[in-house]
């Protein structure tokens, strides 16, 4: 056999090994107890389980977990990275998206890009899958979870927060790991399988805050009302809420809502999820604060130094989160004059839904391999800077005003916090909505009247 040929078929080998040692749906890290794929009727439809947790599943449905895998532009997403990349991250992405198709391997992409999947795996992070995760699988030994690392028993009990749970259409069994973040952080913390690099940092962020340190856990916060979220965010301490589990009228404290509500506006609405929308903004107009100050006095024709502080008051992790390479969250600041004319501005929205240039954003500047800018997570080779707002933590920006032209009276300078989802250049490019314009939510914003002092 020619040297070539050896040298090839080692290196295969070398792969296939690694591969195997990484778990049975390389490059997800999500396992099964007996480390095979789980059948295909493993897993019972979430409807099943409504029809004794009505309220749960109701909530559920609204949520994007049920929606994890019907995201339009998740798919359409995920069609191009298997697409570009042979089909190697295909399971990256589906241990989340959709794990119960990546365990039962109901789900593939073919080659012509149509995307095949059970209905049952279609569910998304549905109950069942959820309900039988036993534990997490770390990276390495006392490092983070990600890449979906849950180790799941699809025949074994229900688990669950309840001690004293008993049924009798299922085995039920206790599990702590269910008020705990690590279970939320295995799909919540990304890293590249191969290079390492964290495109998504939800979970490190969460553990790095004072929320961690003082016991209180996603579940917490996302499990509850957004008006009991920020109550919880600000005070640190755990929700007391007293609910009904069951159609048999099971009372439980702690009780814990199953709509798990993020700060994806974008999609909700989307998909046509007023109410996830509407709960969506409030989580959003209750994170930050934001104040205005101005350095010496403001006269015509002269700079002066504008200073906007923008505090992360109720958020138990990073503003924004996840992959803040693809979020948007910026300022937009304004100043007026008496007769009502813009004198500077910064910050706004062009008519495509551009950003213009010069605007200040909050996140991650991520770069492929050859320096470029990257969102998509296969082509995320490093994160050069990530300007995120740690919990409880603040951002100083410091803007020189020129102001154009005389200015009439006192100076009103507004500065406003605003959101979305991804850019509008995503959904141009990926969703078929023509004139779809993504929602844009005004998450804090603070307002200054400066008089005008004489030449």
């Amino acid at each position: 056999m020619p040297r070539f040929s050896v040298v090839v078929l080692l290196t295969m080998v070398a792969a296939c090994v690694a591969a195997a040692a990484d778990g049975p749906f390389f490059p997800s890290a999500i396992d099964t107890v007996t480390g095979y794929p789980a059948g295909a009727e493993a897993y019972v439809p979430a409807a099943e389980c409504g029809y004794c947790h009505p309220d749960q599943y109701r909530q559920w449905q609204g949520s994007m977990h049920a929606n994890a895998f019907r995201d339009p532009l998740y798919r359409a997403v995920w069609r191009e990275a298997s697409q570009t990349r042979g089909g190697r991250f295909d399971r990256l992405c589906a241990g989340c998206h959709t794990p119960v198709g990546t365990v039962t391997e109901q789900v593939w992409i073919r080659a012509s890009g149509e995307i095949v999947i059970a209905p049952r795996a279609e569910e998304g992070v549905t109950c069942d899958f959820c309900h039988t995760v036993v534990r997490v699988l770390l990276r390495e030994p006392g490092q983070a979870p990600g890449n979906a690392g849950l180790l799941v028993d699809p025949n074994g009990p229900k688990r669950g927060p309840y001690a004293d749970a008993v049924s009798t259409f299922h085995e039920t069994a206790f599990s702590e790991l269910h008020t705990r973040s690590e279970l939320c952080g295995a799909c919540h913390n990304v890293f590249h399988p191969v290079g390492g690099v964290e495109v998504a940092r939800t979970y490190a962020e969460w553990r790095a805050s004072v929320y961690a340190r003082n016991g209180i856990q996603c579940q917490d916060c996302h499990m509850v009302p957004p008006e009991v979220a920020q109550q919880v965010a600000r005070s640190l301490e755990k929700p007391v809420l007293t609910g009904v589990t069951s159609t048999f009228g099971t009372e439980r404290t702690p009780y814990f809502e199953h709509g798990f509500g993020g700060a994806n506006v974008a999609m909700t609405s989307f998909l046509g999820l007023p109410g996830s929308a509407a709960r969506a903004r409030q989580r959003l107009r209750g994170a930050a604060e934001v104040g205005v100050d101005v350095r010496g006095p403001v006269r015509p024709g002269e700079p002066f130094d504008l200073e906007v502080q923008v505090r992360n008051v109720a958020a138990g992790h990073n503003l924004p989160t996840g992959m803040t390479e693809f979020r948007q969250m910026w300022l937009h600041v304004v100043a007026t004059d008496d007769a009502g004319r813009t004198v500077w501005e910064t910050g706004a929205l062009a008519p495509d839904g551009r950003l213009s240039g010069g605007t200040r954003v909050f996140g991650a500047r991520a770069v492929d391999v050859g320096g470029r800018p990257a969102w998509k997570p296969w082509e995320v080779a490093r994160v050069e800077e990530d300007t995120s707002i740690p919990a409880r933590a603040r951002a100083v920006v410091t803007y020189r005003v020129v102001p154009s032209g005389p200015l009439e009276g006192a100076l009103e300078i507004v500065a406003t916090l605003r959101y979305r989802s991804f850019p509008q250049f995503v959904v141009d490019s990926y969703l078929d909505r023509p004139g779809y314009r993504v929602p844009v939510v005004d998450m804090a914003s603070a307002r200054l009247r400066i008089p005008v002092a004489g030449p």
